[in-house]
């Protein structure tokens, strides 16, 4: 992967974290000092321009790339011309007539297969270091009463709880969710009546297997959870071992403060946690464990942490630390799902990108899904996903083949697109490369 696209995966995440509208040129200068890291000059190191992504925005869906943001990250070919391109963006940035909130609140990794939506609504110089300054100069409008404020909360609470009723399936996962959200409705009501809360841990367990949708729902918390008032901001950050354990004595604990700082006021999510120790007594994780456990109480008011996983492995994780054991106490199982919800997850993807599924398409998935849950580590919506791609440039190999595309060959699958199934299980999985790992 080029520099380039490093970068612009990066800014997406940035201004995901940040519930940003827009991929500005603020988030391809942080994304130029994530990717740089060592090399990167002192002016461009993470610390040095984090503080330009705040305030966050209110944003849900995926953000588009801007002109600027577009022009920034494809002059980034090379290690030079980042830096290059990262001090001119930071020149602008800060000849503005507004300077962004101080705050710290870096995003560390995005694991999300979204994909931004093309175009801009920002105007942008033939350099790309224009900023869009419309998140940083929002503010909330003068003369609002507490009513309307409240109101307002109600409304984010509730657009943000249609958000998580959308999702297919997950129905017990709803549940607990809203309950989350009742409790911190109800203790603000005996707030208000001079009565005592009942207050819960913020932080949770995720469990279940890959792909049924942690990540996605953890996003969704963490926007609830500042809509909420639990934490300041409500962005999340995400983060993996990589992130958080170092290969040398002395780095690991800098590396979980460096991440747990960036994710204060929100909500830090740690996929496969239990990758953070195994037990060998050479290995650095418990060092991470220890840094995280100690950074949670000190920022227990302003700060959620939560941790995923497969359930066993996260059932001995946790149980492998009394700091852990004794600050994740709630546990949201996420359940494998239907072939019925899989097949509907197949055809969303495709009327979200506007493909029609023709006669025979969802018999061939159904067909398909019947040998492929069979196999170990079976993806559930990663795998539909990696099959609706695979069924996508058979569509469009298809499309080209004769030399001219027609409109019902760019917007009509097949059941032809579908991968064919082998006779043994396992095989029409190998054979496709939709295997996890």
């Amino acid at each position: 992967m080029s520099l380039a696209q490093t970068i612009e995966d990066a800014a997406v995440a940035a201004a995901k974290a940040h519930s940003h509208a827009e991929v500005e040129p603020r988030h391809v200068l942080w994304a130029i000092a994530r990717e740089l890291g060592d090399a990167a000059p002192d002016d461009l190191k993470p610390d040095a321009v984090r503080r330009w992504l705040s305030p966050d925005g209110t944003a849900i869906a995926s953000p588009a790339i801007s002109a600027g943001a577009r022009a920034a990250i494809d002059a980034c070919t090379d290690p030079d011309a980042a830096v290059a391109q990262g001090r001119a963006i930071l020149a602008a940035l800060a000849a503005a007539p507004v300077t962004p909130s101080a705050p710290p609140t870096a995003p560390v990794t995005d694991a999300t297969t979204d994909t931004p939506a093309p175009g801009s609504r920002a105007a942008a110089s033939t350099t790309g270091t224009t900023q869009n300054t419309t998140s940083a100069t929002a503010a909330a409008p003068s003369g609002v009463t507490p009513e309307e404020k409240a109101a307002a909360k109600a409304e984010l609470i509730a657009r943000l709880l249609a958000e998580l009723d959308g999702l297919i399936g997950l129905a017990s996962v709803k549940t607990e969710i809203r309950k989350l959200v009742a409790v911190q409705q109800l203790n603000a009501e005996r707030r208000a009546h001079g009565l005592p809360e009942v207050t819960g841990s913020a932080h949770l367990v995720f469990t279940g297997d890959p792909g049924t949708g942690k990540t996605t729902v953890a996003r969704i918390v963490a926007k609830l959870y500042g809509a909420l008032g639990l934490v300041d901001k409500g962005h999340m950050i995400e983060a993996s071992r990589v992130d958080l354990v170092a290969g040398y004595v002395g780095q690991t604990a800098i590396k979980v403060q460096e991440v747990v700082r960036s994710a204060i006021g929100g909500v830090l999510f740690i996929d496969e946690a239990y990758a953070l120790y195994d037990g060998d007594s050479r290995d650095f994780g418990d060092e991470a464990v220890a840094t995280l456990v100690k950074m949670m109480e000190d920022h227990r008011a302003n700060l959620a942490v939560i941790v995923a996983g497969y359930r066993d492995e996260m059932w001995q994780f946790i149980r492998s630390n009394p700091g852990l054991r004794s600050r994740f106490t709630r546990y949201i199982d996420f359940p494998n799902y239907t072939p019925d919800e899989l097949v509907s997850i197949f055809t969303h993807m495709a009327a979200d990108v506007q493909v029609e599924i023709g006669d025979g398409v969802e018999a061939a998935v159904r067909a398909l899904l019947a040998q492929a849950v069979r196999v170990d580590d079976f993806g559930n919506a990663r795998w539909i996903r990696s099959l609706f791609e695979q069924a996508y440039a058979n569509m469009a190999a298809r499309a080209v083949a004769d030399g001219t595309i027609d409109e019902a060959e760019m917007s009509r699958l097949e059941a032809a697109d579908i991968p064919l199934v082998d006779a043994s299980a396992g095989e029409a999985v190998r054979h496709i490369g939709f295997r996890a790992g």
